[in-house]
């Protein structure tokens, strides 16, 4: 069997793409990954063996700009592509991870009548999945949907070291941290979160009133070391900061507590390391889909969502405090996790790859 997987761009929709990838390979079949021109998940691929192809495509800008008036061009030329490489590859599958590039990868399988599955990481369907979603075969759902839509819910496959919880003495020793203190992981994405860096250092120094001493693993993106490492340092509050770590296992291991963006591979990985979270969704994610997936961990039990609107340091700082005050509220907020439904992480991936191939086997 051969799929075309139209994935790549942020990791939120590459790793739960390539983790299919390596399933499918598994099994004895090949991919295809469709990126966008410029992607750096392409040298990424060659280092793993993976072909891939690109596309000149980017996405559409939320507010109306100059781009919306070259869309309908772009997106035609980008179709015409895809239909070439369809045509010449001959996929059995088209696979769409939820980007952009997921449009015009159905539209071209569509036409040349090859099956259609969609993977939604989101608690709502993206704009892409949304237009997907009549030409598609079969739909997967990272979460469970917020707006009941109906789908196959398979989990967000994750990297294979994110699948189980690790020792925090020796991951806190790894990382630079006090094997004994309570540790808070502070997580802004890739890209940082202006108002977490801003926000933490103060809320922690406040909650040590309440839970006496603790430190921050602090993620604070490549541009927000500097601020937050200063802002630590006023709050006398002990924490390494890094502006990114690769091998969030050991930050997930080490840490009680997450302050976090509420992204849905974030949340995925939360999910399988049933790690407690306060989370803060990005107000101008497109849709509002981190608000709606924060409500669907905050409807859980999960987590506590803390919208950044009049959010202060007062009111985190007492959010954080109310969790780690308590062992029991800690434990039942990672019990809580399995009230979601999903299936074990390690188990995403395959059933993924299940849907994937019974939608291509209805074709071969």
């Amino acid at each position: 069997m051969r799929a075309l997987i139209a994935s790549g761009g942020t990791g939120g929709h590459f790793y739960p793409g390539y983790a299919l990838a390596r399933e499918l390979a598994a099994r004895g079949h090949e991919s295809l990954f469709l990126l966008r021109k410029g992607d750096p998940a392409g040298p990424r691929l060659d280092a793993l063996g993976l072909p891939w192809t690109e596309l000149d495509l980017s996405g559409l800008p939320r507010r109306p700009s100059k781009a919306w008036l070259t869309l309908p061009v772009r997106t035609a030329r980008g179709l015409w592509t895809v239909r070439a490489i369809v045509r010449a590859w001959q996929p059995d599958v088209v696979v769409g991870m939820g980007g952009y590039l997921t449009l015009p990868a159905a539209l071209a399988g569509r036409l040349r009548g090859v099956p259609v599955v969609l993977h939604e990481s989101n608690a709502v369907l993206g704009l892409a999945n949304r237009l997907c979603r009549p030409l598609s075969d079969a739909l997967a759902l990272g979460l469970p949907s917020a707006e009941g839509t109906k789908g196959v819910l398979t989990g967000t496959p994750l990297r294979p070291e994110l699948l189980e919880r690790g020792e925090a003495e020796p991951a806190r020793r790894g990382l630079g941290l006090d094997p004994a203190l309570t540790t808070v992981l502070v997580l802004g994405g890739s890209q940082g979160a202006r108002a977490l860096n801003r926000l933490a250092a103060p809320a922690l120094a406040a909650a040590r009133a309440s839970v006496g001493t603790l430190q921050a693993l602090h993620l604070a993106g490549k541009d927000g070391e500097t601020e937050a490492r200063a802002a630590y340092a006023a709050a006398q509050v002990p924490a390494v900061v890094l502006s990114y770590l690769d091998g969030m296992d050991r930050a997930y291991a080490a840490s009680e507590l997450a302050v976090c963006r509420a992204g849905a591979s974030t949340l995925a990985e939360l999910a399988a390391q049933r790690l407690p979270a306060l989370l803060v969704p990005y107000p101008h994610a497109a849709g509002d889909h981190q608000d709606a997936n924060a409500r669907v961990l905050e409807s859980a039990g999960a987590a506590l969502r803390l919208p950044e609107a009049g959010l202060d340091a007062a009111r985190l700082g007492a959010a954080a405090a109310s969790v780690l005050g308590s062992t029991e509220k800690r434990r039942a907020m990672a019990d809580a996790y399995a009230s979601l439904g999903l299936p074990p992480a390690r188990d995403s991936a395959r059933l993924l790859a299940d849907l994937v191939e019974k939608a291509a086997k209805r074709a071969i």
